[in-house]
């Protein structure tokens, strides 16, 4: 159960981070005047990427966080 709760714990904080990375990089690139997107299809590959990435990260911060603390 312990096991459980740290790869959760881990997800979460994971996920959060990758959210955070993200929602800065945005505003670093709108505050520069850098467009992200100019097409839907612009747009719904920068949603893929952070899909993609929200799923590494998740999977990824589950792992290390139930590897050190158990």
């Amino acid at each position: 159960m312990k096991k459980v709760a740290l790869f959760t714990v881990g997800a979460f904080a994971g996920l959060i981070l990758c959210f955070v990375v993200f929602y800065i990089s945005g505003l670093a690139f709108e505050s520069f005047g850098i467009s992200l997107y100019e097409s839907e299809s612009d747009q719904q590959r920068n949603f893929n990427v952070f899909l993609v990435a929200s799923v590494v990260s998740f999977f990824a911060g589950g792992v290390v966080c139930a590897k050190k603390f158990a």
